[in-house]
Order: C-alpha cells, then sequence, then structure tokens
C-alpha cells in the first residue's frame, strides 16, 4: 500500500483509523483494544501489503512448495519486524513480540486483506469492507478446519 499510514502522524497518507468507527473497531479487534493497539494494527497491515507487494517483484518465492514458500514468508515477516520497529522506535524484539502474539497477527493480516479490497473496490467504505471480513471470519475458520482435518 504504498507509504501510507494509520494516520498517526507517521507519514502522509490515508488516514485509516478516521475512516472507521468506534463500533467497527469494537467488533474488528475487540472493545479492549486501545487506540495505540489500533494504530500499531493499522501501521503494521501497512508495512505488511508494502513489503509483501515489494517482495513478490523483487524476489518471490522460487516455487509454490511448501519450503519454498514457508522460506519466502519468514523472510517476509523478518522485513515487516524490522520495519516495524523503526517506524515505532522500537527493538525487534518488542516488535516481534507484538506481531508474533497470533491475534495482532491475524488482524493484521486482515486487515492487510480489507486494505487490498479496498483498493480494489474503492466505491465501498473502508468500513463496510472490514465489517464484511469480521463477518467472512467464521467462513474461513471452517475452511481452515477442513482443510486441516485432511
Amino acid at each position: 500500500m504504498d507509504a501510507e499510514r494509520a494516520g498517526g502522524g507517521r507519514e502522509d497518507g490515508p488516514d485509516y483509523l478516521g475512516m472507521l468507527d468506534e463500533e467497527t473497531m469494537n467488533l474488528a479487534w475487540g472493545p479492549d483494544r486501545s487506540p495505540e493497539d489500533r494504530r500499531r494494527i493499522v501501521d503494521a497491515a501497512v508495512i505488511f501489503g508494502r513489503i509483501f507487494d515489494e517482495r513478490m517483484v523483487e524476489a518471490p518465492p522460487a516455487s509454490l512448495e511448501e519450503k519454498d514458500f514457508q522460506r519466502f514468508l519468514m523472510g517476509l515477516m523478518n522485513a515487516v519486524i524490522a520495519e516495524f520497529a523503526a517506524q515505532e522506535g522500537i527493538g525487534e524484539a518488542e516488535s516481534g513480540e507484538f506481531l508474533g502474539d497470533i491475534r495482532n497477527r491475524d488482524h493484521v493480516l486482515e486487515f492487510n486483506e480489507v486494505l487490498e479490497a479496498s483498493a480494489q473496490d474503492p466505491d465501498t467504505s473502508l468500513k463496510e469492507h472490514l465489517r464484511a471480513a469480521v463477518e467472512g471470519r467464521q467462513d474461513k475458520a471452517i475452511w481452515a478446519r477442513h482443510f486441516r482435518s485432511g
């Protein structure tokens, strides 16, 4: 998503959090999330999307075989952790802890998908895209369980 940020004064770019209402953010991320948590989720999603796009052009996985794709994803996440740490002014260990938390990681990846959907369908509000993603969680969970069970 280029050099866009959540709108917390980091860099010029869309104010994604400003495009969402409290109800939608509570639905998506839970009412226990602080404004800082929300900003971090959005910023990390933007970083992830940009680095993913760059890597797919510059150094895509050698193949779609699991080992090659795993290697690609590990390198991608290491780059995201490093850039997120630099942007937040924190150490890579703290960045890795935030992004390694399964709840945070799921929210970051989901919001990245929301940003992609919004770019493809700009006539639908970001809030509506996020609500649709949240409503689709159960379907994704069903498919994930189906594929894990063989």
